[in-house]
This record gives structure tokens, C-alpha cells and sequence, in this order.
């Protein structure tokens, strides 16, 4: 398990990100001590960033952001209000998991124009195995998130084989 002093820079995460075979960026972010950006491949790859929170100097967060795409913001509107409303509590319930938080942007009237998923590890028990674990714990929530807006929204305009959903880092 790590120290604070081990989180109190980025060495160690961006080590284990490494070993999982991911690609690291070292940004800035003026609400973290450090940031860091890789991109989990796959059919979707996801855009994530693990940042030292400056609020929680032993804690490292896990952050993925994604933006609706215009067209399912039309899609959205063309739902009847009682199929809206069903997309936003499915939305709430797929993404009310265990070790993860997430925010969505919007009112239950409107398509969510974003969607942040979150989840925090503390020094005292953070590890290879559990760093990993919870950063498969985001993955899974975006991956719900998108098959969710899939579903109800289809994927409005995107290349063959892209969602059109954007990800973002730190949305």
C-alpha cells in the first residue's frame, strides 16, 4: 500500500499505468497537485485522467468525462416526456454503482449534455490490484453510459466504427 508521500507525485501511478501496457500524458490541472492522461483502448476508447486531488492530497481520482453528441440531443427531444424521464432513471440507476460517483449535466426535460464519472482511491489502500480495479470500475460506468445513450438514442452520425459520444478528460 502507498504513503501520501507516495502520491505526492505522479511517479508511482503513471509506473502502473505503464505496466498495463497505457500511454501517459502529464498534464496540468490548477484543482490537482498532479494530472495525468491515457487512453483505455478498445472498441471505444475511453479518454481518462488520474489527478491528485489539491482538496484530498492523499487520494488519487480516477476522472472520465463524455459529451452527448448533437444528434442525440435531437433524438432526446423526440422522446415522449414519459420515455425522457425513463432515460434519466436509467441513467441514475445503471450508473449508481459501488466505488463510483458520476454527475450528468442537464435537467430530466433535456438530454444530459455531459456525463463525469469518478472514483477515489486513499493512499492507505491503494495497490496495483485495487488501482486497477477501480479503474475497471470507471470503464465498466462509461461503458454503461454509452450503450445506455445508445440504446435510447441510437449513435447519431458517428464514422463506422466510432460512437459519436465524445470523451473527454476532464468534462
Amino acid at each position: 500500500m502507498l504513503t501520501k508521500a507516495d502520491v505526492a507525485t505522479p511517479d508511482v501511478i503513471e509506473g502502473w499505468l505503464h505496466d498495463m501496457a497505457l500511454v501517459t500524458a502529464r498534464k496540468t490541472d490548477a484543482g490537482s497537485n498532479w494530472m495525468l492522461e491515457f487512453t483505455v483502448p478498445g472498441q471505444n476508447p475511453l479518454v481518462m485522467n488520474v489527478v491528485n486531488p489539491k482538496v484530498l492530497p492523499r487520494a488519487v481520482m480516477f476522472v472520465c468525462g463524455m459529451m452527448a453528441a448533437p444528434g442525440h440531443d435531437t433524438a432526446f427531444n423526440a422522446l415522449s416526456e414519459a420515455d425522457r424521464r425513463g432515460f434519466w432513471q436509467k441513467l441514475r440507476s445503471t450508473l449508481n454503482r459501488e466505488f463510483v460517483e458520476f454527475q450528468a449535466e442537464g435537467v430530466v426535460t433535456e438530454c444530459p449534455k455531459s456525463i463525469r464519472i469518478t472514483a477515489v482511491r486513499f493512499d492507505d489502500g491503494l495497490t496495483l490490484d485495487s488501482f486497477g480495479r477501480t479503474m475497471s470500475s470507471v470503464c465498466k460506468a462509461c461503458a454503461d453510459a454509452v450503450a445506455l445513450f445508445t440504446e435510447y438514442l441510437g449513435d447519431p452520425g458517428a464514422p463506422s466504427s466510432e460512437f459519436a459520444f465524445r470523451k473527454t478528460a476532464t468534462q
